[in-house]
């Protein structure tokens, strides 16, 4: 029986991108889609076998990229080549288009949003479970000021915010900053490592310049940043190697992006799980002036996921097990490992419910003790200890 080397096609899966950028960027249409039929075979096994979460959505994203990519491809457009730049649609499906037709932009192509959406999302802070103080924050720093502009400006100097959210991976950062920029409902990019990351020199430091331009084309925004600690290591380490120009670009940027006006609210949100990693110039002063702390899902929090899992069929916990003990069980994980092990319990139930009706019988078994004990036993916490006492380290400027 072969063994499945996630390092291994992981690594191949990265060359084979490589690869694809590098044809398609030379021109050579024909060897650009081998390449890129092959990084989306090794993405869709990846998937396949990923036992992670959050690092099995991030894949297919990158597929659902790939796929608009080969999509472009068929159609003539080569987002990669400066000679036609992609039309809307495909610039903003992100990623490898975004990153091409970003080039584009750069080299004084059309004005085309290219990092921004301007449809807000419909996410709200009533979506997201527990977090209060990371609410009460929000409330304060970033939508005070819409709703009472007046009072705050006699307290404070700006509105809107720029705010490091840090914690556990699988805690919520991303849908925090999608609830806050639906709750602005403003203009709203994301802005992932791989972005900005360019094989060709300089083309880093042009994609930020662009991003604050697009910027200031709008009175309400939300520049979210994530996985920040990729694209600004401490300038000390070898991890900035390749990000150095781009970080010194990224605070020129920061230091002249400012609220102009009555009623003008820029938000800028960084998120990481390894904030001791960050350039300690990024977090001193008016930079990321605004720390929060994204922990562990609280019992409310757990409640609410619970709950929100089995909306659609609530006898589904009609059984011998019941909300207050899964929360119970459940204290010590991520929200996206909670929801994981949910969708497994539920999974175990509905293959029962199957051989019911296959059998004659049509009834619909419920989730039990016994499917979340068995999913428990083979299950392994993304959060270890360890990792929570360098954020409390960090919190209290230990680390």
């Amino acid at each position: 029986m072969t063994v499945f080397n996630f390092d291994i096609k992981r690594k191949s899966y990265e060359a084979a991108l490589k690869m694809t950028q590098s044809a398609l960027a030379a021109g050579n249409i024909e060897e650009g889609k081998y390449y890129l039929s092959s990084a989306s075979g090794l993405c869709a096994q990846l998937i396949a076998n990923c036992v992670v979460e959050p690092m099995k959505r991030r894949y297919e994203g990158e597929l659902h990229k790939l796929q608009s990519l080969s999509s472009s491809l068929e159609k003539g457009v080569n987002p990669f080549s400066g000679e036609r730049s992609a039309p809307k649609g495909v610039a903003e499906t992100g990623g490898a288009s975004r990153a091409g037709a970003g080039r584009a932009e750069a080299q004084g192509g059309g004005g085309e949003l290219q990092f921004f959406s301007e449809k807000a999302p419909t996410t709200t802070l009533n979506d997201v479970a527990g977090l209060a103080e990371v609410k009460k924050q929000i409330r304060l720093r970033v939508l005070a000021p819409l709703q009472n502009p007046e009072l705050y400006s006699k307290y404070m100097d700006d509105a809107g915010c720029r705010i490091l959210m840090y914690g556990p991976p699988g805690c919520g950062k991303s849908f925090v900053a999608e609830a806050i920029a639906g709750e602005l409902k403003c203009a709203y990019a994301i802005i992932n490592a791989s972005d900005l990351l360019d094989k060709y020199v300089g083309e880093g430091p042009k994609k930020v310049v662009q991003i604050f331009k697009e910027a200031e084309r709008f009175e309400k925004c939300l520049i979210f940043f994530d996985e920040l600690d990729s694209l600004f290591a401490s300038r000390e380490s070898d991890d900035s190697r390749h990000t150095k120009d781009i970080l010194t670009t990224f605070l020129t940027c920061l230091s002249g992006f400012h609220e102009e006006k009555s009623g003008c609210v820029r938000v800028i949100i960084g998120a990481t799980n390894r904030p001791w990693a960050l350039d300690t110039a990024l977090i001193r002063g008016k930079r990321f002036d605004t720390h929060i702390y994204v922990g562990l899902p609280d019992a409310e929090a757990r409640a609410f996921l619970v709950r929100k899992a089995f909306s659609k069929n609530a006898s589904l916990l009609g059984g011998d097990i019941g909300e207050e003990r899964m929360v119970d069980v459940l204290d010590g994980y991520s929200c996206a490992d909670i929801s994981t092990i949910l969708g497994k319990m539920k999974e175990k139930a509905f293959e029962r419910t199957l051989e019911n009706f296959e059998r004659g019988v049509g009834s619909e078994e419920p989730v039990t003790e016994r499917d979340l004990e068995e999913v428990m036993a083979s299950y392994r916490n993304s959060v270890t200890a360890e990792s929570l006492e360098l954020f409390k380290s960090f919190e209290n400027g230990e680390i």
